[in-house]
Protein backbone atom coordinates (compact mmCIF):
# COMPACT_ATOMS: atom_id res chain seq x y z
CA UNK A 1 0.00 0.00 0.00
CA UNK A 2 0.70 2.88 -0.51
CA UNK A 3 0.37 5.99 0.80
CA UNK A 4 0.64 9.67 -0.38
CA UNK A 5 1.44 12.96 1.95
CA UNK A 6 0.21 16.05 0.23
CA UNK A 7 1.51 19.11 1.60
CA UNK A 8 0.42 22.44 0.57
CA UNK A 9 2.65 25.96 0.23
CA UNK A 10 1.47 28.90 1.02
CA UNK A 11 0.53 30.76 -1.65
CA UNK A 12 3.01 32.97 -3.56
CA UNK A 13 1.83 35.99 -5.16
CA UNK A 14 4.19 37.09 -8.17
CA UNK A 15 5.62 40.69 -7.34
CA UNK A 16 3.82 42.65 -9.87
CA UNK A 17 0.23 41.23 -8.26
CA UNK A 18 1.15 43.07 -5.24
CA UNK A 19 2.31 46.55 -7.05
CA UNK A 20 -1.61 46.27 -8.53
CA UNK A 21 -2.96 46.29 -5.07
CA UNK A 22 -0.43 48.68 -3.66
CA UNK A 23 -1.72 50.84 -6.68
CA UNK A 24 -5.10 50.75 -6.26
CA UNK A 25 -4.53 51.04 -2.29
CA UNK A 26 -3.30 54.17 -2.83
CA UNK A 27 -6.31 55.01 -5.68
CA UNK A 28 -8.64 54.27 -3.33
CA UNK A 29 -7.38 56.30 -0.33
CA UNK A 30 -7.08 59.74 -2.57
CA UNK A 31 -10.50 59.21 -3.19
CA UNK A 32 -11.78 58.21 -0.35
CA UNK A 33 -10.26 61.76 0.66
CA UNK A 34 -11.83 63.96 -1.94
CA UNK A 35 -15.78 62.20 -1.08
CA UNK A 36 -14.83 63.00 2.77
CA UNK A 37 -14.21 66.49 2.18
CA UNK A 38 -17.47 66.45 -0.15
CA UNK A 39 -16.38 68.24 -3.18
CA UNK A 40 -15.80 65.61 -6.18
CA UNK A 41 -13.42 67.87 -7.72
CA UNK A 42 -11.03 68.49 -5.03
CA UNK A 43 -7.57 68.42 -5.95
CA UNK A 44 -6.13 65.41 -5.34
CA UNK A 45 -2.66 65.55 -2.66
CA UNK A 46 0.29 66.10 -4.45
CA UNK A 47 1.90 63.36 -2.45
CA UNK A 48 0.07 60.46 -4.53
CA UNK A 49 1.24 61.48 -8.12
CA UNK A 50 4.80 60.74 -7.77
CA UNK A 51 3.82 57.31 -5.84
CA UNK A 52 1.13 56.21 -8.79
CA UNK A 53 3.14 56.90 -11.28
CA UNK A 54 6.22 54.83 -10.03
CA UNK A 55 4.15 52.25 -9.06
CA UNK A 56 2.35 51.97 -12.43
CA UNK A 57 6.04 52.00 -14.04
CA UNK A 58 7.35 49.43 -11.65
CA UNK A 59 4.08 47.12 -12.30
CA UNK A 60 4.49 47.61 -16.16
CA UNK A 61 8.07 46.79 -15.65
CA UNK A 62 7.80 43.49 -14.16
CA UNK A 63 5.00 42.33 -16.08
CA UNK A 64 7.18 42.49 -19.12
CA UNK A 65 9.62 40.53 -17.74
CA UNK A 66 7.04 37.98 -16.71
CA UNK A 67 5.77 37.93 -20.42
CA UNK A 68 7.83 34.79 -22.20
CA UNK A 69 8.41 35.79 -25.23
CA UNK A 70 7.76 32.60 -27.13
CA UNK A 71 10.69 30.00 -28.22
CA UNK A 72 11.45 29.28 -31.25
CA UNK A 73 10.67 25.89 -32.33
CA UNK A 74 11.53 23.25 -35.67
CA UNK A 75 9.94 19.97 -35.81
CA UNK A 76 11.31 17.05 -37.12
CA UNK A 77 8.79 13.91 -38.24
CA UNK A 78 11.04 10.57 -38.49
CA UNK A 79 10.17 7.48 -40.63
CA UNK A 80 11.13 5.47 -37.80
CA UNK A 81 13.29 4.73 -34.46
CA UNK A 82 13.06 1.52 -32.91
CA UNK A 83 16.80 0.56 -32.71
CA UNK A 84 17.68 2.47 -35.79
CA UNK A 85 20.94 3.83 -34.06
CA UNK A 86 21.98 5.67 -37.19
CA UNK A 87 18.81 7.71 -37.09
CA UNK A 88 19.17 8.65 -32.86
CA UNK A 89 22.39 9.76 -33.71
CA UNK A 90 21.33 11.94 -36.57
CA UNK A 91 18.52 13.85 -33.85
CA UNK A 92 21.18 14.11 -31.78
CA UNK A 93 23.33 16.05 -33.92
CA UNK A 94 20.26 18.02 -35.03
CA UNK A 95 19.35 18.79 -31.69
CA UNK A 96 22.96 19.99 -30.63
CA UNK A 97 23.08 22.32 -33.59
CA UNK A 98 19.62 23.95 -33.39
CA UNK A 99 20.13 24.44 -29.79
CA UNK A 100 23.31 26.18 -30.20
CA UNK A 101 21.01 28.77 -32.01
CA UNK A 102 18.22 28.86 -29.88
CA UNK A 103 15.93 26.79 -31.17
CA UNK A 104 13.62 23.97 -29.61
CA UNK A 105 13.62 20.57 -31.33
CA UNK A 106 10.25 18.97 -31.39
CA UNK A 107 10.41 14.71 -32.37
CA UNK A 108 7.65 13.23 -34.01
CA UNK A 109 7.84 9.81 -34.02
CA UNK A 110 5.70 7.11 -35.71
CA UNK A 111 3.45 4.95 -33.79
CA UNK A 112 5.01 1.85 -36.09
CA UNK A 113 8.19 2.38 -38.47
CA UNK A 114 7.71 2.91 -42.00
CA UNK A 115 4.16 3.45 -41.91
CA UNK A 116 3.02 6.45 -44.26
CA UNK A 117 -0.13 6.62 -42.44
CA UNK A 118 1.51 6.95 -39.24
CA UNK A 119 3.95 9.91 -40.55
CA UNK A 120 0.44 11.62 -42.30
CA UNK A 121 -1.19 11.90 -38.66
CA UNK A 122 1.99 13.64 -37.53
CA UNK A 123 2.03 15.90 -40.50
CA UNK A 124 -1.71 17.09 -39.59
CA UNK A 125 -0.96 17.55 -36.11
CA UNK A 126 1.82 20.13 -37.23
CA UNK A 127 -0.15 21.64 -39.39
CA UNK A 128 -2.82 22.18 -36.53
CA UNK A 129 0.14 23.90 -34.78
CA UNK A 130 2.08 25.49 -37.59
CA UNK A 131 2.11 28.81 -35.44
CA UNK A 132 4.69 26.95 -33.23
CA UNK A 133 7.18 26.26 -35.73
CA UNK A 134 9.55 28.70 -37.66
CA UNK A 135 10.67 25.56 -39.66
CA UNK A 136 11.30 21.57 -39.63
CA UNK A 137 12.60 18.39 -41.09
CA UNK A 138 10.75 15.30 -42.61
CA UNK A 139 12.19 11.91 -43.13
CA UNK A 140 9.69 10.40 -45.50
CA UNK A 141 8.14 6.79 -45.75
CA UNK A 142 6.52 4.63 -48.11
CA UNK A 143 7.32 8.67 -50.56
CA UNK A 144 5.17 6.80 -53.53
CA UNK A 145 1.59 6.77 -50.93
CA UNK A 146 2.64 9.67 -48.94
CA UNK A 147 3.80 12.32 -51.59
CA UNK A 148 0.06 13.52 -52.25
CA UNK A 149 0.15 14.50 -48.38
CA UNK A 150 3.57 15.40 -48.68
CA UNK A 151 2.70 18.41 -51.44
CA UNK A 152 -0.49 19.46 -49.30
CA UNK A 153 1.47 19.61 -46.15
CA UNK A 154 3.68 21.79 -47.60
CA UNK A 155 0.89 24.00 -49.29
CA UNK A 156 -0.75 24.57 -45.70
CA UNK A 157 2.42 24.98 -43.81
CA UNK A 158 3.99 27.67 -45.67
CA UNK A 159 7.27 27.72 -43.08
CA UNK A 160 10.58 26.08 -45.03
CA UNK A 161 10.39 22.34 -45.09
CA UNK A 162 13.47 20.19 -45.30
CA UNK A 163 13.45 16.83 -46.24
CA UNK A 164 16.13 14.22 -45.70
CA UNK A 165 17.37 10.92 -46.39
CA UNK A 166 14.71 9.80 -48.79
CA UNK A 167 14.26 12.53 -52.04
CA UNK A 168 10.14 12.88 -51.92
CA UNK A 169 9.87 13.95 -55.55
CA UNK A 170 11.34 12.58 -58.56
CA UNK A 171 12.20 16.03 -59.92
CA UNK A 172 13.50 19.15 -58.54
CA UNK A 173 10.59 21.14 -60.39
CA UNK A 174 7.87 19.21 -58.62
CA UNK A 175 9.21 20.60 -54.90
CA UNK A 176 6.95 23.20 -53.62
CA UNK A 177 8.47 27.06 -53.05
CA UNK A 178 9.02 26.20 -49.27
CA UNK A 179 10.78 22.59 -49.91
CA UNK A 180 14.08 21.30 -50.01
CA UNK A 181 16.15 17.98 -49.77
CA UNK A 182 19.05 17.52 -48.24
CA UNK A 183 21.19 14.22 -48.28
CA UNK A 184 22.74 11.07 -50.04
CA UNK A 185 21.34 9.42 -52.75
CA UNK A 186 20.32 5.82 -51.88
CA UNK A 187 21.95 5.05 -55.65
CA UNK A 188 25.18 6.57 -54.85
CA UNK A 189 25.14 4.26 -51.64
CA UNK A 190 24.89 1.07 -53.48
CA UNK A 191 27.35 1.50 -56.28
CA UNK A 192 30.03 2.94 -53.67
CA UNK A 193 28.97 -0.67 -51.98
CA UNK A 194 29.31 -2.44 -55.44
CA UNK A 195 32.26 -1.07 -56.21
CA UNK A 196 33.85 -2.04 -52.95
CA UNK A 197 32.45 -5.80 -53.24
CA UNK A 198 34.01 -5.77 -56.97
CA UNK A 199 37.80 -4.44 -55.43
CA UNK A 200 37.97 -7.03 -53.06
CA UNK A 201 36.28 -10.40 -54.96
CA UNK A 202 37.81 -9.64 -58.47
CA UNK A 203 41.36 -9.91 -57.72
CA UNK A 204 40.82 -13.66 -55.78
CA UNK A 205 39.39 -15.19 -59.69
CA UNK A 206 36.41 -16.74 -57.90
CA UNK A 207 34.66 -18.65 -60.22
CA UNK A 208 30.48 -17.77 -60.08
CA UNK A 209 31.50 -15.62 -57.00
CA UNK A 210 28.31 -15.58 -54.25
CA UNK A 211 27.06 -12.37 -52.78
CA UNK A 212 23.91 -11.99 -50.41
CA UNK A 213 22.36 -8.36 -50.44
CA UNK A 214 20.27 -8.15 -47.39
CA UNK A 215 17.98 -5.71 -47.51
CA UNK A 216 14.58 -3.34 -46.93
CA UNK A 217 11.77 -2.42 -49.01
CA UNK A 218 12.74 1.11 -48.16
CA UNK A 219 15.98 2.62 -50.00
CA UNK A 220 15.62 -0.09 -52.64
CA UNK A 221 17.67 1.73 -54.99
CA UNK A 222 20.64 0.46 -52.33
CA UNK A 223 20.40 -2.70 -53.23
CA UNK A 224 19.35 -2.55 -57.05
CA UNK A 225 22.79 -0.50 -57.63
CA UNK A 226 24.65 -2.50 -55.70
CA UNK A 227 23.61 -5.44 -57.71
CA UNK A 228 24.23 -3.72 -61.47
CA UNK A 229 27.79 -2.58 -60.00
CA UNK A 230 28.47 -6.35 -59.38
CA UNK A 231 26.89 -7.49 -62.36
CA UNK A 232 29.02 -5.37 -64.92
CA UNK A 233 32.29 -5.90 -62.69
CA UNK A 234 32.33 -9.74 -62.03
CA UNK A 235 31.86 -12.16 -64.51
CA UNK A 236 28.31 -15.17 -63.49
CA UNK A 237 28.38 -13.65 -60.09
CA UNK A 238 25.12 -14.77 -58.29
CA UNK A 239 23.20 -12.51 -56.66
CA UNK A 240 20.90 -13.40 -53.71
CA UNK A 241 18.47 -9.86 -52.86
CA UNK A 242 16.71 -10.81 -49.31
CA UNK A 243 14.61 -7.55 -48.81
CA UNK A 244 12.33 -8.39 -45.93
CA UNK A 245 14.43 -7.61 -43.31
CA UNK A 246 13.17 -4.31 -42.91
CA UNK A 247 16.79 -2.37 -41.39
CA UNK A 248 16.20 -4.98 -38.19
CA UNK A 249 19.61 -6.48 -36.83
CA UNK A 250 17.59 -9.89 -35.46
CA UNK A 251 15.80 -10.02 -39.42
CA UNK A 252 19.16 -9.69 -40.61
CA UNK A 253 20.63 -12.93 -38.61
CA UNK A 254 17.49 -14.93 -39.73
CA UNK A 255 18.03 -14.20 -43.11
CA UNK A 256 21.35 -14.95 -43.42
CA UNK A 257 21.25 -18.50 -41.17
CA UNK A 258 18.29 -19.55 -43.70
CA UNK A 259 20.27 -18.74 -46.86
CA UNK A 260 23.53 -20.42 -45.53
CA UNK A 261 21.53 -23.73 -44.65
CA UNK A 262 20.21 -23.64 -47.86
CA UNK A 263 24.16 -24.19 -49.43
CA UNK A 264 26.07 -27.19 -49.90
CA UNK A 265 28.83 -27.34 -47.52
CA UNK A 266 30.90 -29.37 -49.98
CA UNK A 267 30.45 -27.45 -53.45
CA UNK A 268 29.18 -24.09 -52.20
CA UNK A 269 30.36 -21.21 -50.60
CA UNK A 270 29.58 -17.92 -49.87
CA UNK A 271 31.97 -14.71 -50.83
CA UNK A 272 30.11 -11.44 -49.42
CA UNK A 273 26.99 -9.93 -47.73
CA UNK A 274 26.12 -7.08 -48.35
CA UNK A 275 23.41 -5.26 -46.12
CA UNK A 276 21.63 -2.11 -46.71
CA UNK A 277 22.33 -0.30 -43.35
CA UNK A 278 24.50 -1.48 -40.27
CA UNK A 279 22.10 -2.97 -38.02
CA UNK A 280 21.70 -5.83 -40.62
CA UNK A 281 25.66 -5.88 -40.93
CA UNK A 282 25.65 -6.97 -37.19
CA UNK A 283 23.03 -9.06 -37.27
CA UNK A 284 24.92 -10.63 -40.35
CA UNK A 285 28.07 -11.06 -38.86
CA UNK A 286 26.38 -12.76 -35.50
CA UNK A 287 24.77 -15.34 -38.29
CA UNK A 288 28.30 -15.67 -39.80
CA UNK A 289 29.86 -16.60 -36.20
CA UNK A 290 26.61 -19.07 -35.51
CA UNK A 291 27.08 -20.85 -38.56
CA UNK A 292 30.83 -22.17 -37.85
CA UNK A 293 30.35 -23.69 -41.81
CA UNK A 294 32.92 -24.04 -44.47
CA UNK A 295 30.65 -22.31 -46.87
CA UNK A 296 31.14 -19.25 -44.70
CA UNK A 297 34.70 -19.73 -44.52
CA UNK A 298 35.85 -16.75 -46.21
CA UNK A 299 32.99 -14.29 -46.01
CA UNK A 300 32.97 -10.80 -46.05
CA UNK A 301 30.71 -8.33 -44.87
CA UNK A 302 29.91 -4.36 -45.87
CA UNK A 303 27.30 -2.35 -44.29
CA UNK A 304 26.11 1.27 -44.68
CA UNK A 305 25.90 3.90 -42.22
CA UNK A 306 29.11 4.33 -40.32
CA UNK A 307 28.01 3.74 -37.02
CA UNK A 308 30.36 3.56 -33.98
CA UNK A 309 29.70 0.16 -33.31
CA UNK A 310 30.31 -0.85 -36.70
CA UNK A 311 33.78 1.20 -37.22
CA UNK A 312 34.80 -0.09 -34.12
CA UNK A 313 34.85 -3.77 -35.52
CA UNK A 314 36.50 -3.13 -38.67
CA UNK A 315 39.23 -1.70 -36.90
CA UNK A 316 39.48 -4.49 -34.23
CA UNK A 317 39.84 -6.75 -38.03
CA UNK A 318 38.94 -10.46 -36.12
CA UNK A 319 35.12 -10.26 -37.55
CA UNK A 320 33.66 -11.08 -41.35
CA UNK A 321 32.97 -7.19 -41.49
CA UNK A 322 35.52 -5.27 -43.13
CA UNK A 323 33.76 -1.94 -44.46
CA UNK A 324 30.84 0.24 -44.48
CA UNK A 325 29.58 3.18 -46.70
CA UNK A 326 29.90 6.33 -44.19
CA UNK A 327 26.78 8.89 -43.99
CA UNK A 328 27.98 11.50 -41.92
CA UNK A 329 25.33 12.62 -39.68
CA UNK A 330 27.21 15.36 -38.65
CA UNK A 331 27.67 16.66 -42.07
CA UNK A 332 23.57 16.10 -42.30
CA UNK A 333 22.74 18.26 -39.63
CA UNK A 334 24.74 20.90 -40.31
CA UNK A 335 23.79 21.23 -43.84
CA UNK A 336 19.87 20.73 -43.26
CA UNK A 337 19.97 23.38 -40.89
CA UNK A 338 22.12 25.65 -43.23
CA UNK A 339 19.41 24.87 -46.03
CA UNK A 340 16.01 25.26 -43.29
CA UNK A 341 18.04 28.30 -42.50
CA UNK A 342 18.04 30.71 -45.95
CA UNK A 343 14.97 29.09 -46.43
CA UNK A 344 13.72 31.12 -43.91
CA UNK A 345 15.41 34.39 -44.12
CA UNK A 346 14.37 34.24 -47.54
CA UNK A 347 17.63 33.48 -49.50
CA UNK A 348 17.95 31.90 -52.54
CA UNK A 349 18.61 27.79 -51.87
CA UNK A 350 18.90 24.99 -53.97
CA UNK A 351 16.64 22.16 -54.19
CA UNK A 352 18.87 19.39 -53.86
CA UNK A 353 21.80 19.42 -51.92
CA UNK A 354 23.37 15.81 -52.43
CA UNK A 355 26.05 14.90 -50.15
CA UNK A 356 28.60 12.44 -51.10
CA UNK A 357 29.08 8.84 -49.24
CA UNK A 358 32.75 7.30 -48.23
CA UNK A 359 33.94 3.97 -47.76
CA UNK A 360 35.46 3.21 -44.24
CA UNK A 361 37.17 -0.06 -44.33
CA UNK A 362 39.30 0.91 -40.91
CA UNK A 363 43.36 0.38 -40.76
CA UNK A 364 43.65 -3.28 -41.19
CA UNK A 365 41.46 -4.20 -44.06
CA UNK A 366 42.45 -4.07 -48.18
CA UNK A 367 39.71 -3.92 -50.75
CA UNK A 368 38.59 -0.95 -52.65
Amino acid sequence: MTVEHHVHPAAVWPVWVGIAVAVTAVGGLAIADVLAGGVLLRAVPVWTIPVACALVAALLSLRRKHRRSPSRQVFFVTSAFSQKYWLAGLVQRLHGVLDRNGIDLVLKVPDRDYDAAAQAHHLRRIVTASRDYVGGFVLASEVHRLRPDLVEFCAELAVPVVFTDVEPFDDESRYPDNAAFVGYLSADIGTLAGHWLVAHLKPKGLPRPHVLIVASREHRDRQEQCAAVLRDGLTDVVITVHDGCAFCRSRAYDAVCSHVDLLDPGRDRLDAVFCTNDEMALGAVDALRAANSPVTADTVVIGVDGTLEVRTMIDDGTSPLRATVVQDSHRLAECAFHVLERMHNHRETSKRTILNPEVYQGRTTGGG
